[in-house]
């Protein structure tokens, strides 16, 4: 079905709606009774005039109207400064009477001079030709009858003709004929003037008129033929005369005349009593100035304009509507351009327009905003849309403008940064650092002056020269020359100066230069950072459309062009900035300005390039074929916009290495990813076949170039973790390039970032041979080939390919791990392997299993992966390794776990020592972590299985072993530590003390040299700490021991050696030798063997002896406790007494030497009881309490003693300890001290409720009673003693918060003293 459309017509509306106020001013300008007659209708142009008149005419059915319009589309001439000239004038005249002479009846009008061609004829030709021919045949008849009788006298039947009355009639008849001629000429004369001229004595008779001649024009056609005129008005039978357009001649003169002649036809009328009539004029509102047109108008009808640009949308959206384009349309946009558009002609003609270049450039695609855009153009300035066909004119001048102002901005851009790097670089080359730096180099005394001072400070005066320069370039400061170094001291003759004077460089252009490049040197970072602002910018350029180059309305206004003035006169000027900046007509125009025919490309590629240049966004998938064309029309620029994207386009370049430039800048776009993503994915596009568009070779070369051209761009996005493409594949993607594309030329960060997505993305070698592109050499090599490790599996070992998972396990492509070691383990190890073997025996089980060896050899393939492995076996471990020693000792025998270092770890320190030393913090070392993990005693350290150690970490394993007693004490290890330290310290000495059975073995003793064995010998000899038993085993093998001394004449020298050093043994024998001795050596012997003599069953002890070892001033407090507990036990001594149960003694020992001291208390209890209590241990006194076999007479003594006021009573609370001791005293005497020594309160509540309990039946009460007390502990154990002296119920109880005590019937608590109750 043909399709219809709707086009609106541009002539009047002759059904509007006329307003109330309008309809009847009309009818008054119109009405008999009114006297006015020249009418003036005003309103700007389109503002609806016409119709209004039109439509009122339409009413009125009654009235006749004639219409006039003299529209002049000639500018020159309406703008022409002098107006009309006279011959201009006659020419309106003229067209005002030709105008109205062909709208009156010819007919009604044949007196007029103005003759019009269609008035029906008066004269007919064959009537004519009938009258000439019968009077031409009368009068031969009448003037020639005898001829006439001559020729009919053979024609007998005509013979009746020559009778005399026949010739008289003929006569009559003629006349008759002859008259009437005369008559028709006189009345065809009259009606039609047909006589044009007649020469009468040479003066010419005009009968006719030429309206359009030039011989008129000196005189006006209304004022020669006013006649003539007033009868066209006359018989015209019009009661109203419109005007239109009559304003565009700019001449007021036209209207005089034409109210002048109004003047005339109606007091012509008036006079002959006819109606009236009335002209409307249809003018402009400013058509005169002030009160010209109220002097000028009889009347004046105002018509609001039916459109503005207010309103122009609403009437524009109705228009679009009816033909059914509106919806096709950006309401926004019709919204904008609307208030550019305030005339309805003209809104009608473009939306004729606009449906018309649309349907005929429908073959393209194009943008309806566009073409309307280009249509208003069109209509708003069509003078310069036709120059725009041909190429010129000021909308194709700013159209091409872009390429000029862009290499403009480039030019301007570039010169900013080269000046900005040549900032740079002088500040870079400039050797001082600051402003105050450059100031001190130029600094200069003037002649004759030795010192400056500032603010009445010298230089010396400042914490550094520059501070000194700061102060003197402050301007505010005073700065002050002295001769020589005395006046400045005692400033006198100071002389006051300024900066010039001492700075006389500073305005040269040479240190202006060095102070800006001083300045700059501060802001290189921030210079570097504006170039790379300006390079971004360089970028975007060629990205630039038209749009972004006029962005705002001034840089419109400021374009100049030799059209401008023109285009500015019209006052819609403003529209083209609109339309520029929103991008409405652009570089495509001409693709709006003619019919586009298919030859090179096809509509599809014209779209896609159309769009290019635009700046539009293209579909991916347009299909494009001719290449070299596309190649031909678009710039190296336009491949850096994202408008240049498509399937085919892409598919093509990658391919083609001639066009690798253009590539390449795709690949460096602006968001590409997209759309290289989405091109990946229409290459697993499938036909309707089910089969591929695209080959394994078009995934490969495009993973290849990406990888080639951007790699970053491909590094980022397998970086992301959270990617806005979540319709794409990434693993797909990977497995694609990991089976396509070898990967050994990859950048380093690119082999990272796939090594370490498929590290995260493990799912991929679960199902890796569904993927329909896989080749498994190729995924195998490209492993290898970016270095991949897995940090830690994911899944169970069963779930992995397995061909892949051999591969990762024997190519070591894991990181030794925990994790990883137990996953390896578990798949490749024997059956039955327990997992509490594998954490503690994992380097054994390793070791010793064929299908683990892979495993091994990986972990023994570095000092690194060893190094890993072994910190991995630490942690597993938990700090029990149970491997054979053999595979510890392995462990041990590499420099690798000495060299590496753990964190930093506390030591342990004894909980006495409050210090805050640096040295308990220290470095711990992987052979250090594993001899702590291993059991004490567990490794046999001989020289030859620690071969590969450095000697260094040998004597790094030595000291640990010893340190830690973690090897067998052998004789090896000693010497080997001796060796290393020279002496026999505290850490040998506890080794050695552990293997009580330690003998050494002589043969390897005796591989020392001799040095070194004297040094061992003295060592041990002085090793007081060493096991007596090993000490004298060790010095027997060395013959330094005696066990019997019983040479008399031994020299004293020698015997005070033996005895100093230990070297004699303590027995019965040895004692009474050397006490024949001196004094001093019995002491010295008994000292060094005091444990022995202290101990001793077969030795006799005596007072003095052990007296005398109490002066020792090193001796050990525990032996004088021993000491005094033997001289006490054998007679009281005061002295000896207070020392042995003194507080800060009694406290620290350990429990055997406080049950001796006990003991001798108890021995002297009443010499205990009698001391001052606060020097007595408070535990002593718990013990002697709480002991058993002391009598309760003398423990109430002592309670009594302790809960009593007194000076030197020790601190202690008392309630406690009455708590502790209720059960040695009776309840008066608690209650008693309650209320004297420890709370009276805690005495009144007892009081109260023992009182209450004793109001029973025995009291004359009624039953028993019961009371409450609060609860503390010291309330619930008296309550408890209550109830087992059975003075309370034994129901008695703990109840929430307080103490419930029930009494019995007949029972009475005696609770105070006998004698206080009396008193």
């Amino acid at each position: 079905m043909e399709k219809e459309y709707q086009f609106r017509a541009l002539t009047s509306n002759k059904d509007v709606e006329i307003k109330p106020v309008t309809l009847e001013a009309l009818q008054f300008a119109i009405d008999k009774n009114s006297e006015v007659t020249n009418v003036a209708i005003t309103g700007n142009y389109g503002a609806g005039k016409s119709s209004v008149v039109e439509s009122f005419e339409s009413k009125y059915t009654d009235k006749t109207f004639l219409h006039i319009s003299l529209g002049q589309y000639d500018e020159t001439i309406g703008s022409e400064k002098n107006g009309l000239n006279n011959r201009q004038i006659n020419t309106i005249e003229g067209k005002i009477i030709n105008q109205l002479l062909h709208q009156i009846n010819p007919n009604q009008i044949r007196k007029s001079i103005f003759k019009t061609l269609d008035a029906e004829s008066q004269i007919k030709p064959f009537n004519i030709s009938v009258y000439v021919g019968l009077v031409l045949l009368l009068s031969l008849y009448s003037l020639n009858i005898s001829s006439w009788n001559g020729l009919i006298q053979d024609f007998s039947w005509l013979s009746w003709t020559t009778k005399p009355i026949i010739s008289l009639l003929i006569l009559v008849i003629l006349f008759v004929l002859i008259v009437y001629g005369f008559y028709f000429l006189l009345k065809l004369q009259k009606d039609f003037g047909f006589i044009k001229k007649l020469s009468l004595k040479a003066e010419k008779i005009e009968t006719d008129i030429e309206i359009f001649s030039n011989d008129n024009s000196k005189v006006s056609y209304f004022d020669r033929y006013l006649d003539d005129v007033l009868y066209l008005f006359k018989q015209s039978g019009a009661n109203v005369i419109v005007f239109e357009d009559i304003e565009r001649f700019n001449d007021s003169r036209i209207f005089e005349k034409l109210k002048e002649l109004n003047i005339i036809i109606n007091r012509n009328r008036k006079a002959n009593h006819k109606r009236k009539l009335v002209f409307f004029y249809l003018v402009k509102d400013d058509l005169f100035e002030s009160q010209e047109r109220t002097k000028f108008f009889d009347f004046i009808i105002p018509i609001v304009p039916v459109v503005t640009a207010s309103n122009s949308h609403d009437i524009l959206k109705k228009m679009l509507t009816e033909m059914w384009e509106y919806d096709s349309l950006d309401k926004t946009f019709l919204f904008n351009i609307s208030l550019y558009l305030d005339d309805m002609r003209l809104i009608n003609n473009i939306c004729n327009e606009y449906l018309t270049y649309k349907e005929t450039l429908s073959k393209l695609p194009l943008e309806r905003e566009k073409i309307f855009s280009m249509v208003v153009y069109k209509n708003i300035f069509p003078k310069d849309f036709s120059l725009l066909q041909r190429n010129q004119g000021y909308l194709y001048e700013l159209l091409n403008s872009k390429e000029i102002i862009l290499k403009n901005r480039w030019e301007e851009l570039n010169s900013k940064i080269k000046e900005l790097e040549k900032k740079i670089e002088k500040a870079e080359e400039e050797q001082l650092n600051d402003e105050l730096e450059l100031y001190g180099s130029i600094l200069k005394i003037p002649n004759g002056k030795e010192v400056i001072k500032v603010n009445g400070k010298s230089q010396s005066q400042f914490p550094s020269y520059l501070e000194f320069i700061n102060d003197l370039l402050n301007e505010e400061n005073t700065i002050i020359v002295f001769d020589n170094f005395y006046s400045a001291y005692y400033n006198n003759g100071g002389q006051e100066v300024s900066l010039d004077s001492i700075f006389p460089e500073k305005k040269s252009p040479e240190f202006q230069v060095r102070l800006n490049n001083t300045k700059n040197k501060k802001i290189i970072e921030k210079l570097k950072e504006e170039i790379k602002k300006i390079n971004d910018e360089l970028e975007k350029l060629d990205s630039y459309r038209l749009s972004d180059v006029y962005q705002y309305a001034t840089d419109i206004d400021d374009f100049k062009s030799d059209f401008t003035e023109e285009i500015r006169k019209n006052p819609q000027s403003s529209i083209i900035s609109f339309l520029i900046r929103n991008a409405y007509i652009d570089e495509s125009y001409q693709d709006y300005l003619n019919h586009f025919y298919e030859n090179t490309i096809t509509v599809e590629e014209k779209e896609y390039l159309r769009n290019v240049v635009s700046g539009r966004q293209n579909k991916y998938n347009i299909s494009l074929t001719n290449f070299d064309e596309i190649f031909n029309y678009l710039e190296l620029k336009n491949y850096k916009s994202s408008n240049v994207l498509n399937y085919d386009l892409f598919r093509f370049l990658l391919y083609s290495n001639e066009h690798n430039e253009k590539l390449k800048l795709i690949f460096h776009q602006d968001n590409i990813l997209e759309f290289l993503l989405d091109f990946y994915n229409e290459l697993f596009r499938l036909n309707v076949e089910n089969k591929s568009f695209f080959s394994e070779r078009d995934i490969r070369v495009f993973l290849r170039k990406w990888l080639h051209h951007n790699s970053d761009l491909f590094n980022e996005y397998i970086n992301q973790e959270h990617s806005d493409f979540i319709y794409v594949d990434k693993r797909k993607l990977i497995l694609s390039l990991m089976n396509l594309v070898d990967l050994s030329d990859c950048t380093k960060e690119t082999k990272g970032q796939i090594s370490k997505y498929l590290e995260m993305t493990q799912e991929i070698f679960l199902n890796i041979f569904h993927n329909n592109y896989c080749d498994f050499e190729k995924f195998n090599f490209n492993l290898s080939a970016i270095d991949f490790k897995i940090k830690e599996f994911d899944f169970e070992s069963s779930g992995y390919e397995e061909n892949v998972l051999n591969y990762i396990y024997k190519n070591g492509l894991y990181d030794i791990c925990k994790s990883n070691v137990l996953f390896f383990m578990e798949r490749y190890s024997d059956i039955g392997t327990e997992l509490s073997d594998v954490k503690h025996k994992n380097y054994e089980i390793m070791t010793s299993q064929n299908g683990l060896k892979p495993l091994l050899d990986y972990c023994q393939s570095s000092d690194e992966e060893f190094l890993k492995y072994i910190l991995m076996y630490v942690t597993l471990s938990e700090g029990e390794m149970r491997d054979k020693p053999e595979y510890i000792e392995q462990l041990l025998n590499n420099n690798v776990v000495f060299n590496h270092q753990l964190p930093r770890e506390t030591l342990e320190r004894d909980e006495s020592d409050d210090s805050d030393n640096d040295e308990k913090i220290k470095n711990v070392t992987l052979a250090e972590k594993i001899i702590a993990s291993v059991p004490e005693f567990y490794i046999t350290y001989i020289q030859d299985k620690f071969n590969h150690l450095s000697v260094e970490n040998r004597e790094i394993l030595v000291q640990n072993l010893v340190h830690t007693q973690k090897a067998e004490v052998n004789t090896e290890i000693v010497l080997e530590y001796f060796g290393q330290n020279k002496e026999v310290d505290n850490f040998l000495v506890d080794f050695i003390n552990l293997n009580p059975n330690f003998e050494l073995d002589k043969e390897i003793y005796s591989k020392l040299n001799n040095d070194l064995q004297d040094d061992f010998n003295e060592n041990i000899i002085s090793s007081l700490n060493l096991n007596d038993n090993i000490r004298k085993r060790i010095l027997s093998q060395l013959g330094l021991y005696f066990k019997r001394i019983d040479n008399t004449d031994i020299d004293e020298e020698d015997l005070w050696n033996l005895i100093n050093s230990n070297r004699i043994e303590f027995n019965k024998e040895n004692l009474e030798f050397i006490r024949k001795r001196p004094m001093v050596y019995l002491e010295e012997f008994i000292f060094q063997n005091i444990e022995d003599y202290l101990n001793a069953t077969n030795v006799v002890r005596n007072d003095m002896e052990m007296r005398e070892l109490l002066k020792k001033p090193d001796i050990d407090e525990k032996y004088v406790v021993e000491l005094l507990v033997l001289l006490l036990d054998n007679k009281f001594n005061e002295y000896y007494f207070d020392d042995l149960i003194n507080q800060n003694s009694y406290d620290s020992l350990d429990v055997t030497l406080q049950n001796k001291i006990q003991k001798i208390v108890k021995k002297y209890i009443r010499q205990f009881i009698a001391l001052d209590e606060n020097e007595i241990s408070v535990p002593l006194y718990e013990s002697i309490l709480n002991s058993n076999d002391v009598l309760l007479e003398h423990k109430k003594e002592l309670f009594e003693k302790l809960i009593s006021d007194s000076e030197s009573q020790i601190e202690v609370d008392k309630l406690i300890l009455l708590g502790d001791y209720l059960d040695l005293l009776e309840l008066p005497d608690i209650m008693q001290i309650l209320k004297e020594q420890i709370d009276y309160d805690i005495y009144t509540e007892w009081e109260v409720a023992l009182d209450k309990l004793n109001q029973n039946e025995d009291n004359g009460g009624n039953g028993n009673q019961e009371a409450k007390v609060s609860y503390s502990k010291f309330n619930e154990k008296l309550l408890d003693y209550l109830k087992k002296r059975k003075l309370i119920s034994n129901k008695s109880k703990h109840e929430n918060s307080v103490l419930k005590l029930y009494g019995f019937r007949k029972k009475q608590i005696e609770y105070s003293d006998k004698a206080e109750e009396k008193q």
